[in-house]
């Protein structure tokens, strides 16, 4: 066997993927300590590393420990031809498997304890770090592939490591000698399992940024001998380049001058942006919750206090959650003109849209810079603008890496897979810790998404973080759960009981208690919506019929796919041609409709160009800009109605050929003692989807006896009163009952999924999942990806691709396939059919896709659609095994119908 000397550990390979393509003098491999050095730089120069209350000499020492594991025999096996031979003998044929990461936290948690006690010191005390303490950290850092692992003393006799155990040794020493990290003193449990969360984010940040080749260059195991020259001179120079090239280098916040200075079309402030621009905002971090009228200005009034929070050091960045993709596209939009005046002139703050289909739309694609270079010296002419509003690749090409940009934008899903046991759910802590959480629309979320979502408010303020939450139609009873969360999550265990019944109201929160400050209502604000009950579809499509031929701007909102292209067919009959918009388009066709909608219905519409009707389902009743002169709406939850008579002349407009603030409710009469069949007998899609009817039957009855939606008057008498639980009239009590059944499973199922932050980074914490696994929504019926597909001359191609030709590319395939996606219920179509004339091609097909989704055909299909006298259509099974007809148009989106036999 060779000796044991340090240079043993030359020869240790850590990455060995060499891309050659550019160089054929590459390395096979990438020296095991050159790779843990090149992460400890990562590490140490990534801002905000120095908030985790470490010198940088312990941060670099801790995190180059990360890869340890990969000394033992098993992991050198996995490329025979980089075995080091020269250290450990023949390369053996078999070689029992074993994870890196797990002998990682063997070797530092066990075998090597005694080796790394001169890096843990005493406190003031005298008290000293115990076994348990070390292990937080050592957890932290070995599990660095998205999840916490487990390691046992038996472990320690596994053969895999003792063959490397003076290995090990050596490279600990070889660390402390690079780094000479001072003992880190033994800290509070409080300290300790916030140090546990953000070493294990960050330890996985630096390492997807320094196992980068184009960053990191492979070396030969000579360029490490002098380990100290190679960090100090090669690893420290290249991850300073990395960071500023994945688009995470520092910035400096712009000092706050007022409202002004974000948005100059605000020369007047309005009471609620006031109020925030000037307001005391408590010390440390703050929880702000603003609730107003829609058009209050709510949003820039968020933005002031993140930019305030921002410029008194107390905030680096911000991310912005919505509800919807919809509304997170839209919400980008408006960020694109006003976040760069949250930053010095001289920055160039990264601006990412985070969510499942971010890259198709057109607005980010167009600002992620192809070469991962945000350095204005770097950029190209062509890319000049990218020096103003730019997100490296690195940061665009994926939803969990676009929250580590200073200004992100996404879905509320991608805030709560942070406290989600789903791989990576650390780099999510990482990229929200230090920001502003801006949650808008916050009372969009069932009893599951809340309780998640006070989940969320506990884990970010105990890791320091500010939050603000955006409403028009909070209850006092959600307002109080997820002030007492975040409080929670300050350690303030004292009730603090809320009592303001004001609207509009700002409520802020911090370490020194709850304080509730109502606010003046925008001037020009103040509305009184009549309210119209129409009792049947007839009296709704006579109401539409008549503002159409008016040339009034009309939408209709109901509450399901199929009531939406049902009311759309049944208005066309009668010579009214409607826009149709839901969620069951193909993306491409999806977002097509989305930004005519907008442009046709929005602020700027132009009064010739806005006569016409849409039917929608709920994707426009919430942050969407939009505008009408006549409103009709199925009933729903009175939080909701209220969100849609937003929608309804929204904008002052000098003509409008219906002059009346007017809302129809499509709904069934409140009768005083309705039976259980009250609801479903009139809207049987509407009982599907809201499955209390005591909470519609309120809704409808308190508007009734208001007669007017007054803003801001009555309206947080209509929302307190309608989710009234204790108003049950006696023939909607079963259903009632029930569905507070489900309710109580749901926060249940929740609280059980949720990560518990005093468990800290630990694998018996919680039950780990990959992303998909673990749900931010609970859906009574789950969801399948269909992606339609078209034969043409024996080959199967995306829909997309046969819409915009510049999808046909092959290395535009992956999108092509994105945009042609839809999704459906798996009760309503659980598989397709393919002939068995076409299964090669649909084979050759999902070939092309990634392996999970190749892998996952019962979560992702592909329906081939012919063409026939009735547009596009295909078969399928639904979940019971009866064929289904599936019927795919621009217009109307997808429609399934049973198959008729005889």
């Amino acid at each position: 066997m060779p000796g044991g000397s340090k240079d043993r550990l030359r020869f240790f390979w850590g990455k060995a993927r060499p891309d050659c393509g550019k160089d054929a003098h590459t390395s096979t491999m990438h020296p095991l300590v050159a790779h843990m050095l090149d992460v400890a730089a990562v590490a140490v120069l990534l801002p905000g590393s120095e908030l985790l209350g470490l010198d940088r000499r312990q941060l670099g020492m801790l995190v180059a420990l990360h890869d340890i594991g990969k000394l033992t025999p098993a992991f050198q096996a996995k490329v025979p031809a980089c075995w080091p031979g020269q250290v450990l003998g023949p390369c053996p044929d078999e070689m029992v498997s074993s994870r890196h990461d797990v002998d990682g936290l063997t070797l530092l948690d066990y075998v090597c304890e005694d080796v790394l006690t001169p890096l843990f010191g005493k406190d003031a005390d005298g008290m000293e770090w115990s076994p348990a303490d070390r292990r937080q950290i050592w957890r932290a850092i070995s599990g660095h592939h998205g999840q916490p692992v487990a390691a046992g003393e038996r472990k320690v006799r596994d053969p895999n490591i003792e063959m490397i155990v003076s290995d090990a040794r050596q490279i600990i020493g070889l660390l402390f000698d690079v780094f000479h990290p001072p003992p880190i003193p033994c800290l509070s449990l409080e300290h300790l399992c916030l140090l546990e969360w953000q070493i294990a984010g960050l330890t996985v940040q630096a390492d997807w940024i320094g196992s980068r080749q184009e960053w990191f260059p492979y070396v030969t195991p000579d360029d490490v001998a002098d380990a100290s020259g190679y960090f100090w001179n090669h690893a420290l120079p290249c991850a300073q380049v990395a960071i500023a090239c994945a688009g995470l280098g520092p910035v400096k916040v712009s000092p706050f001058h007022g409202i002004g200075h974000l948005f100059a079309h605000v020369s007047q402030p309005s009471p609620v942006q006031a109020l925030m621009q000037d307001v005391t905002l408590p010390l440390g971090p703050v929880l702000v919750v603003i609730e107003d009228m829609t058009g209050s200005g709510k949003t820039e009034a968020a933005l002031v206090t993140a930019h305030r929070l921002m410029a008194s050091g107390r905030a680096s960045g911000l991310f912005v959650a919505l509800p919807t993709m919809a509304t997170a596209n839209a919400m980008f939009d408006r960020m694109v003109a006003a976040y760069r005046g949250l930053f010095q002139p001289s920055s160039h703050p990264s601006l990412a849209l985070a969510h499942g289909r971010a890259s198709l739309d057109e607005r980010f694609a167009s600002i992620v810079a192809p070469d991962d270079v945000l350095d204005a010296g770097t950029v190209g002419k062509d890319r000049a603008h990218a020096a103003e509003v730019c997100c490296s690749a690195w940061l665009g090409s994926e939803s969990r890496r676009a929250l580590l940009s200073q200004v992100g934008v996404g879905t509320i899903d991608q805030a709560l897979m942070a406290v989600l046991p789903v791989r990576f759910a650390t780099v999510r802590q990482a990229g929200l810790a230090g920001k502003v959480l801006l949650v808008d629309e916050c009372h969009a979320y069932d009893p599951y998404m809340q309780e998640e979502m006070a989940a969320l408010l506990r884990f970010h303020a105990s890791m320091g973080g500010s939050v603000v939450l955006l409403s028009a139609t909070l209850t006092r009873d959600v307002r109080q759960k997820l002030t007492t969360a975040f409080r929670e999550g300050l350690q303030q265990d004292e009730p603090a009981l809320l009592s303001c019944t004001a609207y509009p109201l700002v409520t802020l929160v911090g370490h020194d208690g709850v304080k509730e400050a109502p606010c003046y209502p925008r001037p020009g604000l103040e509305r009184s919506i009549a309210v119209r009950h129409l009792r049947n579809e007839q009296s709704v499509m006579a109401r539409v019929s008549d503002a159409a031929v008016r040339k009034a701007a009309v939408a209709w909102v109901r509450n399901t796919v199929d009531d939406v292209i049902a009311a759309a067919k049944a208005l066309s009959e009668k010579g009214v041609e409607a826009m149709v918009f839901h969620a069951r388009f193909a993306m491409a066709d999806r977002l097509a409709i989305e930004r005519a909608v907008l442009a046709r219905f929005g602020k700027d519409g132009s009064s010739a160009g806005r006569a016409g009707v849409l039917v929608a389902s709920q994707v426009i009743e919430q942050s969407l800009d939009l505008d009408f002169d006549v409103l009709c709406t199925d009933l729903a939850p009175m939080d909701l109605i209220i969100q849609r008579a937003g929608r309804l002349r929204r904008h002052r407009r000098d003509h409008r050929p219906v002059d009346r603030d007017e809302i129809h409710i499509f709904s069934p009469d409140p009768v005083e003692n309705p039976d259980r069949e009250w609801l479903r007998r009139v809207l049987p899609g509407t009982a599907a989807v809201y499955r209390d009817p005591s909470v519609l039957w309120r809704t409808a009855r308190v508007l009734q006896h208001a007669g007017t939606i007054r803003s801001p008057d009555n309206v947080r008498e209509l929302i307190e009163v309608a989710g009234d639980a204790t108003r049950v009239p006696e023939g909607l009590m079963a259903a009632s009952d029930e569905a507070e059944g489900k309710s109580r499973a749901a926060r249940g199922a929740a609280m059980r999924n949720v990560l518990n932050y005093e468990a800290g980074y630990a694998p018996d914490g919680a039950l780990w999942e990959q992303d998909v696994r673990k749900p931010t929504r609970l859906e009574d019926r789950p969801y399948v990806t269909v992606r339609l597909g078209v034969m043409r001359e024996g080959r199967v191609w995306p829909w997309a691709a046969l819409q915009d030709n510049g999808l046909e590319a092959s290395d535009e395939r992956r999108r092509a396939w994105a945009l042609s996606e839809v999704s459906v219920t798996r009760h309503a179509l659980a598989s397709c059919h393919v002939a068995d004339d076409q299964k090669e091609a649909v084979a050759m097909a999902r070939a092309g896709w990634s392996r999970w989704e190749r892998e996952a055909e019962d979560l992702f299909l592909l329906l081939l659609l012919r063409e026939s006298e009735e547009g596009m259509e295909g078969y399928g099974h639904n979940e019971k095994g009866e064929e289904v007809i599936i019927r795919y148009d621009r217009k109307y989106g997808l429609q399934l119908a049973p198959v008729l036999t005889g």
